[in-house]
């Protein structure tokens, strides 16, 4: 048997490759630009299409918000939401303006669902962006999570520790960098941390003006 001492082991040899490539030197400048944490490019980035419907949403949405600073319209919400709920019982809040709509405890389920939501792609799109956002069927997520049997005032008091989360948190990141960070949703395509805010705010309003409504409808 012939010992070949200058030999590597096998195992080593396969693990070794031929030609070591490097980066190029536009690959390597991409990289350096990337934002710490910030996810690669991928075909999710392309633009995506924005249908009638959701334009017509965000615009309704942006009507609401009328220009303000979203920061502060979100501060007021959960107070705001406090007392238009106040002195419901549990029959009233369960009850529906009509049939196929929320009734004021769905409303407020829901409005929890977007506090978790929405503080998820916030905390993403600063910490990684470019990250994706998917997105998801609030109906399906009001019926299948029975929001209409919760607890209306325990849904107020979750909605404001949610927010008081998320708005400590945004205070923690300078402004600058709420327009460099970003998300890429699977409906709306790019999206600034700063427009999510403002489409967060402008939700809280329209919410607020539909429990207004149930409760001037049977004159509660």
């Amino acid at each position: 048997m012939s010992l070949d001492f200058g030999r590597k082991p096998e195992s080593y040899q396969k693990r070794e490759s031929l030609v070591k490539r490097f980066p190029s030197a536009r690959r390597a400048k991409a990289r350096r630009a990337r934002p710490r944490g910030a996810q690669p490019r991928s075909r999710s980035s392309k633009r995506v299409p924005i249908t009638p419907a959701l334009r017509a949403y965000l615009r309704k949405t942006d009507e609401y918000r009328a220009g303000r600073d979203p920061i502060a319209l979100m501060k007021q919400a959960p107070a705001k939401f406090a007392r238009a709920v106040a002195g419901l019982s549990p029959n009233q809040m369960r009850k529906r303006p009509a049939r196929g709509k929320w009734s004021i405890v769905e409303i407020l389920g829901h409005l929890q669902d977007t506090e978790v939501v929405y503080g998820y792609r916030l905390r993403f799109s600063l910490a990684q962006p470019g990250a994706n956002l998917e997105g998801y069927d609030q109906e399906a997520w009001t019926e299948r999570l029975r929001h209409r049997r919760g607890n209306g005032r325990r849904l107020v008091e979750r909605i404001r520790a949610l927010r008081e989360g998320t708005l400590d948190v945004m205070g923690q990141v300078p402004r600058p960098r709420w327009k460099r960070g970003y998300g890429m949703h699977s409906e709306r395509g790019k999206q600034t941390v700063r427009r999510t805010l403002e489409l967060i705010a402008g939700h809280d309003l329209n919410h607020l003006d539909q429990i207004k409504a149930i409760r001037k409808k049977f004159d509660w």
